[in-house]
C-alpha cells in the first residue's frame, strides 16, 4: 500500500539497548510514471509520427492564410 505522505520517517526503536532507525521510505513512483509515458511514445511509434504529422500540417494550414 504505497501513501502519499510528504512527511518523512523519523521514528527510531529501541532493539536490544541500541537505537534502530526504520528503513527508508521507498522513491516515489513519479519518475517511473514519467518512464512509463515514454516507453509507451517510442513503443508505438508509428502512430506517435502520425499524431506529429497531424499537428504539424494544421500548424501550416493555419498559417497559410497569414501575410
Amino acid at each position: 500500500m504505497l501513501t502519499h505522505d510528504s512527511i518523512p520517517q523519523a521514528r527510531v526503536v529501541r532493539k536490544a539497548g541500541r537505537l534502530m532507525a526504520p528503513p527508508p521510505a521507498p522513491r516515489s513512483d513519479e519518475v517511473g510514471a514519467l518512464r512509463a509515458a515514454l516507453g509507451y511514445a517510442i513503443g508505438l511509434w508509428p502512430l506517435t509520427c502520425v499524431v506529429l504529422l497531424m499537428c504539424g500540417l494544421l500548424v501550416m494550414a493555419g498559417n497559410n492564410g497569414a501575410p
